[in-house]
Protein backbone atom coordinates (compact mmCIF):
# COMPACT_ATOMS: atom_id res chain seq x y z
CA UNK A 1 0.00 0.00 0.00
CA UNK A 2 1.41 3.77 -0.76
CA UNK A 3 0.56 5.87 1.96
CA UNK A 4 0.42 9.55 0.73
CA UNK A 5 0.81 12.60 3.42
CA UNK A 6 -0.02 15.89 2.34
CA UNK A 7 3.04 18.01 4.12
CA UNK A 8 3.03 21.67 4.44
CA UNK A 9 6.63 22.24 7.01
CA UNK A 10 9.25 20.38 8.34
CA UNK A 11 7.88 19.15 11.26
CA UNK A 12 4.80 17.24 9.02
CA UNK A 13 8.00 16.03 6.73
CA UNK A 14 10.02 14.51 10.07
CA UNK A 15 6.62 12.70 10.91
CA UNK A 16 5.75 11.63 8.11
CA UNK A 17 9.22 10.06 7.62
CA UNK A 18 9.42 8.86 11.29
CA UNK A 19 6.04 7.49 10.50
CA UNK A 20 6.52 5.03 7.60
CA UNK A 21 4.63 7.09 5.13
CA UNK A 22 5.20 5.62 1.21
CA UNK A 23 5.17 9.38 -0.24
CA UNK A 24 4.77 13.23 0.44
CA UNK A 25 2.75 15.46 -1.73
CA UNK A 26 4.95 18.95 -1.06
CA UNK A 27 2.52 22.02 -0.64
CA UNK A 28 1.98 25.24 1.41
CA UNK A 29 -0.76 27.18 3.03
CA UNK A 30 -2.95 23.81 3.82
CA UNK A 31 -5.92 26.46 5.05
CA UNK A 32 -6.24 27.47 1.37
CA UNK A 33 -6.55 23.53 0.16
CA UNK A 34 -2.70 23.57 -0.84
CA UNK A 35 -0.67 25.67 -3.33
CA UNK A 36 2.62 25.92 -4.85
CA UNK A 37 5.30 25.28 -2.89
CA UNK A 38 8.42 28.02 -2.40
CA UNK A 39 11.45 27.08 -4.16
CA UNK A 40 13.32 27.38 -0.63
CA UNK A 41 11.21 25.16 1.04
CA UNK A 42 11.25 22.65 -2.14
CA UNK A 43 15.14 22.83 -1.87
CA UNK A 44 14.88 22.41 2.11
CA UNK A 45 12.63 18.93 1.83
CA UNK A 46 14.50 17.37 -1.05
CA UNK A 47 17.65 17.62 0.83
CA UNK A 48 15.76 15.95 4.21
CA UNK A 49 13.73 13.63 2.92
CA UNK A 50 14.35 9.72 1.35
CA UNK A 51 10.71 9.36 0.85
CA UNK A 52 9.18 10.01 -2.84
CA UNK A 53 8.53 13.76 -3.32
CA UNK A 54 5.41 14.80 -5.37
CA UNK A 55 5.19 18.41 -5.85
CA UNK A 56 1.73 20.33 -6.16
CA UNK A 57 1.80 23.05 -8.91
CA UNK A 58 -1.24 25.21 -7.85
CA UNK A 59 -0.65 28.93 -8.63
CA UNK A 60 -3.39 30.54 -6.03
CA UNK A 61 -6.41 29.62 -3.92
CA UNK A 62 -10.08 29.36 -5.08
CA UNK A 63 -11.56 27.55 -8.84
CA UNK A 64 -9.40 26.13 -11.46
CA UNK A 65 -10.51 28.26 -14.06
CA UNK A 66 -7.18 29.94 -14.86
CA UNK A 67 -6.02 33.25 -16.90
CA UNK A 68 -3.61 32.78 -19.59
CA UNK A 69 -1.27 34.78 -17.51
CA UNK A 70 -1.82 31.69 -14.44
CA UNK A 71 -1.52 28.82 -16.70
CA UNK A 72 1.75 30.68 -17.96
CA UNK A 73 2.85 30.60 -14.16
CA UNK A 74 1.70 26.77 -13.95
CA UNK A 75 4.30 25.39 -16.53
CA UNK A 76 7.12 27.45 -14.98
CA UNK A 77 6.52 25.88 -12.11
CA UNK A 78 5.87 22.85 -13.06
CA UNK A 79 9.83 23.08 -15.02
CA UNK A 80 11.01 24.20 -11.48
CA UNK A 81 9.70 21.63 -9.72
CA UNK A 82 11.38 19.30 -12.59
CA UNK A 83 14.68 20.75 -12.34
CA UNK A 84 15.39 20.41 -8.73
CA UNK A 85 14.63 16.57 -8.39
CA UNK A 86 11.00 16.27 -7.17
CA UNK A 87 9.65 12.74 -8.52
CA UNK A 88 6.30 13.54 -9.14
CA UNK A 89 4.17 16.72 -10.51
CA UNK A 90 0.51 17.25 -8.72
CA UNK A 91 -1.77 18.95 -10.95
CA UNK A 92 -5.16 20.55 -12.84
CA UNK A 93 -7.28 22.97 -13.96
CA UNK A 94 -10.75 23.16 -15.85
CA UNK A 95 -12.32 25.09 -18.61
CA UNK A 96 -15.17 27.57 -17.36
CA UNK A 97 -17.81 24.71 -18.14
CA UNK A 98 -15.99 22.59 -15.59
CA UNK A 99 -14.78 20.44 -18.51
CA UNK A 100 -10.88 19.46 -19.02
CA UNK A 101 -8.65 21.75 -21.03
CA UNK A 102 -7.23 19.09 -22.93
CA UNK A 103 -4.96 21.01 -25.07
CA UNK A 104 -3.39 22.94 -21.91
CA UNK A 105 -2.75 19.87 -20.09
CA UNK A 106 -1.32 17.93 -22.70
CA UNK A 107 1.30 20.63 -22.42
CA UNK A 108 1.76 20.40 -19.18
CA UNK A 109 2.15 16.54 -19.35
CA UNK A 110 4.45 17.43 -22.18
CA UNK A 111 6.56 19.65 -19.41
CA UNK A 112 6.86 17.43 -16.72
CA UNK A 113 7.14 13.89 -18.27
CA UNK A 114 8.80 11.63 -17.44
CA UNK A 115 8.12 12.75 -13.72
CA UNK A 116 5.05 10.65 -11.69
CA UNK A 117 1.92 12.70 -13.37
CA UNK A 118 -1.51 13.14 -10.96
CA UNK A 119 -4.26 15.57 -11.84
CA UNK A 120 -5.32 16.89 -8.43
CA UNK A 121 -8.46 17.23 -6.70
CA UNK A 122 -10.27 19.93 -9.27
CA UNK A 123 -11.10 16.51 -10.69
CA UNK A 124 -14.00 16.39 -7.68
CA UNK A 125 -15.72 19.41 -9.97
CA UNK A 126 -15.32 18.27 -13.59
CA UNK A 127 -18.41 17.21 -15.52
CA UNK A 128 -18.62 13.84 -16.53
CA UNK A 129 -16.30 12.05 -14.49
CA UNK A 130 -15.60 8.42 -16.24
CA UNK A 131 -15.44 10.40 -19.47
CA UNK A 132 -12.94 12.18 -17.79
CA UNK A 133 -11.01 9.72 -16.38
CA UNK A 134 -10.49 8.32 -20.31
CA UNK A 135 -9.55 11.69 -21.14
CA UNK A 136 -6.66 11.77 -18.51
CA UNK A 137 -5.77 8.25 -19.27
CA UNK A 138 -5.82 9.00 -23.05
CA UNK A 139 -3.06 11.84 -21.67
CA UNK A 140 -0.82 10.31 -19.64
CA UNK A 141 -1.75 10.69 -16.54
CA UNK A 142 -0.23 8.12 -13.76
CA UNK A 143 -3.19 8.90 -10.73
CA UNK A 144 -6.06 11.01 -10.05
CA UNK A 145 -6.60 12.59 -6.54
CA UNK A 146 -10.28 12.25 -5.87
CA UNK A 147 -12.84 12.58 -3.13
CA UNK A 148 -15.33 10.87 -5.53
CA UNK A 149 -16.89 14.60 -6.42
CA UNK A 150 -18.45 14.10 -2.50
CA UNK A 151 -17.43 16.45 0.52
CA UNK A 152 -15.27 13.40 1.70
CA UNK A 153 -13.89 10.43 -0.39
CA UNK A 154 -15.70 7.93 2.54
CA UNK A 155 -19.40 9.69 0.97
CA UNK A 156 -17.50 9.60 -2.71
CA UNK A 157 -16.74 5.73 -2.38
CA UNK A 158 -19.33 4.34 -4.65
CA UNK A 159 -17.81 6.94 -7.44
CA UNK A 160 -14.55 5.53 -6.32
CA UNK A 161 -15.23 2.39 -6.97
CA UNK A 162 -16.25 3.07 -10.30
CA UNK A 163 -13.81 5.13 -11.70
CA UNK A 164 -11.59 2.49 -10.12
CA UNK A 165 -13.03 -0.30 -12.44
CA UNK A 166 -12.57 2.07 -15.36
CA UNK A 167 -9.05 2.49 -14.65
CA UNK A 168 -7.91 -0.36 -14.16
CA UNK A 169 -4.33 -0.75 -14.19
CA UNK A 170 -3.50 1.74 -16.25
CA UNK A 171 -3.96 4.69 -13.80
CA UNK A 172 -4.35 4.76 -10.16
CA UNK A 173 -7.75 6.52 -8.16
CA UNK A 174 -6.59 7.54 -4.98
CA UNK A 175 -8.96 8.71 -2.72
CA UNK A 176 -8.48 11.42 -0.79
CA UNK A 177 -10.47 14.29 1.45
CA UNK A 178 -11.32 13.37 5.21
CA UNK A 179 -9.06 10.06 4.48
CA UNK A 180 -8.34 9.36 8.39
CA UNK A 181 -6.95 6.19 10.73
CA UNK A 182 -10.39 5.64 11.52
CA UNK A 183 -11.59 5.70 8.07
CA UNK A 184 -8.65 4.57 5.93
CA UNK A 185 -9.69 0.29 6.21
CA UNK A 186 -12.62 1.43 3.73
CA UNK A 187 -10.18 2.19 0.95
CA UNK A 188 -8.56 -1.16 1.82
CA UNK A 189 -10.89 -2.91 2.12
CA UNK A 190 -12.11 -1.79 -1.50
CA UNK A 191 -9.03 -2.32 -3.14
CA UNK A 192 -7.53 0.88 -3.56
CA UNK A 193 -3.84 0.52 -3.54
CA UNK A 194 -3.50 3.97 -2.64
CA UNK A 195 -4.48 7.05 -0.51
CA UNK A 196 -3.72 10.37 0.29
CA UNK A 197 -4.06 12.09 3.70
CA UNK A 198 -2.69 15.13 5.84
CA UNK A 199 -3.33 13.16 9.17
CA UNK A 200 -3.67 16.76 10.61
CA UNK A 201 -3.53 16.93 14.56
CA UNK A 202 -4.08 19.72 17.43
CA UNK A 203 0.04 20.57 16.32
CA UNK A 204 0.33 23.44 14.15
CA UNK A 205 3.60 25.17 13.33
CA UNK A 206 4.11 29.44 14.34
CA UNK A 207 2.24 30.37 10.97
CA UNK A 208 -0.89 28.32 12.05
CA UNK A 209 -0.52 25.32 9.20
CA UNK A 210 -1.81 22.18 10.98
CA UNK A 211 0.82 19.16 11.46
CA UNK A 212 0.75 15.60 10.40
CA UNK A 213 0.20 13.75 13.49
CA UNK A 214 2.81 10.78 13.82
CA UNK A 215 0.77 8.49 15.74
CA UNK A 216 -2.01 8.69 13.07
CA UNK A 217 0.65 8.24 10.02
CA UNK A 218 1.82 5.24 12.48
CA UNK A 219 -1.74 3.75 12.72
CA UNK A 220 -2.56 4.45 8.70
CA UNK A 221 0.64 2.71 8.09
CA UNK A 222 -0.21 -0.28 10.63
CA UNK A 223 -3.43 -0.77 9.03
CA UNK A 224 -2.59 -0.79 5.64
CA UNK A 225 -0.09 -3.20 6.19
CA UNK A 226 -3.02 -5.99 6.71
CA UNK A 227 -3.91 -5.90 3.48
CA UNK A 228 -2.52 -7.04 0.30
CA UNK A 229 -1.87 -5.31 -3.29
Amino acid sequence: MTIEICCTSKASLYNAMNGGASRLELCENLMEDGLTPSLDFLKEVLGISHLALHVLIRPRKGNFIYTSEELNTTAEQIEMAKSFGAQGIVMGALNEDRSLPLTVLKNWVALAKPLDLTFHRAFDQVIAPKESLKKLMDLGFDRVLTSGQQPTAEKGLDLLVQLQKIANSQLTIMPGGGVNDQNCELFFKAGFREIHLSAKGVEKTATGEPISDLATIKKVVNLSSNYKL
